[in-house]
């Protein structure tokens, strides 16, 4: 069983080559990267063929976003792959211990045809930001899950969610063969993950967050924190408009429409509405 990892890249060339030394530090090393490049200026793609010959480097244009990158990693493992290889999304700004794969590999065997996702820490401060979720539609909320008291019988190291992010999730090639690729249409940098794996899991793949499958991320990378970096009406407005925000009204309402049952979506919709705006007030008066 071969491991593909996927992982898009725009720009930030150090952090790319800092993901890449983890994964080259694996003791599980079947494995082959695979990278869109989608329009990096800063010189990505030069530097990974300089310093990671044998990563496979797709250049394509920057209007593809997360989900375009994605989907052309992933339409590239499905032509090359054998049918019992398995494919892992990462972000450019996450690095893994040296155990990373060897687990992955080991929970998916343990757990054949699911899809395994990992726990997220902060890479500064080694804390647990996210140990995956379980969606409540009625309420637009996702709770995070506790190991202690939510894990599976027997296996501690385990837990059932509802769905996962593209930060360090391994999937069963058939999964794509069966759905299709993420939806870059409607979801072009934000949810599409969560999107395609709620769609998995209505298929009846299962999803398992492992304990000990960790990636640690650059917190204050993510398009939240650059998009509320001051109080302002523009920064209000861009906070709902722009494709870089995860409260971008056009992919939340396409996000809902895809996933939330029918009978719920109106009170999602509010719901969904009045927490985010919240949280974008919330943001400022704590900064105070």
């Amino acid at each position: 069983m071969k491991i593909w990892i996927c992982i898009p890249v725009f720009n930030r060339k150090q952090l790319t080559l800092d993901c890449l030394v983890s994964l080259q530090k694996q003791q599980f090393t079947n494995f082959t990267v695979v990278i869109c490049d989608h329009g990096s200026t800063d010189g990505t793609s030069q530097a990974i063929a300089e310093n990671f010959p044998n990563v496979i480097v797709i250049n394509a244009e920057s209007s593809l976003w997360w989900t375009g990158a994605i989907n052309r990693c992933v339409s590239y493992v499905l032509k090359n792959a054998d049918a019992e290889d398995v494919l892992l999304t990462m972000n450019n700004d996450n690095e893994v211990p040296e155990d990373y794969l060897q687990n992955l590999a080991t929970n998916y065997l343990k757990y054949p045809n699911s899809i395994i996702t990992s726990v997220v820490h902060d890479i500064k401060t080694k804390n647990l930001i996210s140990p995956g979720y379980r969606q409540n539609w009625l309420l637009a909320k996702e709770s995070p899950v506790n190991f202690e008291t939510d894990h599976l019988l027997h296996d501690d190291n385990t837990v059932n969610v509802t769905h996962a992010s593209g930060r360090g999730t391994l999937f069963p090639l058939n999964v794509f063969k069966e759905l299709g690729l993420f939806d870059e249409i409607h979801l072009p940098h934000y949810a599409a993950d969560y999107d395609f794996t709620f769609k998995a899991t209505r298929s009846n793949f299962k999803i398992f967050s492992c304990l000990n499958c960790k990636v640690f991320s650059y917190v204050e990378e993510t398009g939240m924190t650059k998009v509320l970096n001051k109080f302002s009406i523009i920064s209000f407005i861009n906070y709902f408009t722009s494709i870089r925000s995860p409260a971008n009204l056009k992919a939340r309402f396409w996000y809902g429409w895809n996933n939330c049952p029918k009978y719920y979506l109106p009170i999602y919709f509010i719901f969904d509405f009045i927490r985010i705006s919240g949280s974008y007030f919330k943001t400022f008066i704590l900064e105070r």
